[in-house]
């Protein structure tokens, strides 16, 4: 288990390094920015849920960016969140970076909403077999990734 561990930690056939697909089983891509990507995931039981991946290189922890890859990445995460929310005007949002089963810097966005049966409580308490998850038709993750690309687009203009 831990020369796995170190193997992923190396980036030894990490998942998600690039090139990765824009669409598989976990993920329906969004748009790419500056340094990473952004992703519906596939389970939307918290609609509008997105995961953002560093995109440049195979970094574990954010410790082990430089400052200025730091503040571009950090601008991607702001751009991300509030498209986010705009599109979906969710009651709150977590916005965690985890890294415990697949340790590449990557972000989850998780809009959170008073009727959705965790809230005030994170979602990764719950041991992932009693987790439901919710998936769209094809055409509804296109549309959801139509939406959050024109809230990005008007986000970049600074609007």
């Amino acid at each position: 288990m831990r020369d796995n561990w170190e193997q992923l930690r190396a980036g030894v056939d990490c998942p998600l390094c690039v090139p990765r697909p824009d669409v598989n089983e976990h993920v329906f891509l969004v748009r790419r920015l500056a340094v990473s990507s952004l992703y519906l995931t596939r389970d939307q039981t918290y609609r509008g849920r997105c995961v953002l991946l560093y995109d440049l290189r195979h970094v574990n922890r954010l410790d082990a960016l430089e400052l200025d890859q730091w503040q571009v990445l950090a601008r991607d995460i702001w751009i991300a969140a509030r498209a986010v929310a705009r599109v979906f005007d969710p009651q709150h949002m977590n916005v965690e970076s985890l890294g415990n089963e697949v340790p590449h810097l990557h972000w989850h966005l998780i809009p959170r909403y008073i009727d959705d049966g965790r809230w005030r409580g994170p979602i990764w308490t719950s041991d992932r077999s009693d987790m439901r998850s919710s998936r769209l038709a094809e055409t509804q993750y296109l549309e959801l990734a139509q939406a959050l690309g024109e809230a990005l687009d008007t986000l970049e203009a600074g609007r």
